[in-house]
């Protein structure tokens, strides 16, 4: 009989992803745990140290079975999994890789919250087209993104980088 295991994301209680991955790394079943750190400079005022903290706060990657999920429930610090449409968020193999891969290069990285959906109001904020507001249609890869800007009854689509965008209140 094959074991079926996938990649959740379990959310923690604040400051306890690392006690909660050993809690799981000590479980002797096979399950896997994954928590991405970086490290930064912390500045005190008698010192400068080097620490390390979660990329993802109260965020813990746990590859599990079916039995693994519900026992992983117990452990302290856990508060629940990642829920879309009320399901466990699955994440494929290939983006933790990917995560892994970021990590170990040591390049400076920081999560963002995916705040520009398609469909939202956007505002370009540097450049010669800042203050330009539009609605974001489409997507073509992670950092560009085609608005479109109404003005003289037509319509302009742009590629734009996301960090010239920010969404708009209404």
């Amino acid at each position: 009989m094959t074991t079926i295991r996938n990649w959740y994301v379990v959310y923690t209680k604040p400051n306890t992803e690392k006690k909660f991955a050993e809690q799981v790394s000590s479980i002797n079943s096979g399950c896997d745990v994954f928590l991405p750190l970086k490290t930064q400079k912390k500045q005190w005022s008698d010192r400068v140290k080097l620490i390390t903290t979660p990329l993802f706060k109260s965020y813990v990657f746990v590859y599990l079975d079916d039995f693994e999920y519900h026992h992983i429930k117990r452990l302290s610090g856990f508060v629940d999994f990642i829920k879309f449409n009320g399901k466990a968020s699955i994440v494929n193999n290939t983006e933790i890789e990917k995560i892994k891969a970021v990590i170990s290069l040591g390049f400076e990285c920081e999560p963002v919250p995916n705040k520009l959906v398609i469909g939202s109001q956007v505002e370009i904020t540097v450049g010669a087209l800042k203050g330009y507001q539009g609605c974001l249609v489409e997507r073509t890869n992670e950092s560009v993104f085609v608005i479109e800007v109404a003005g003289l009854d037509q319509s302009l689509m742009l590629s734009v980088p996301a960090n010239l965008l920010q969404a708009v209140e209404i």
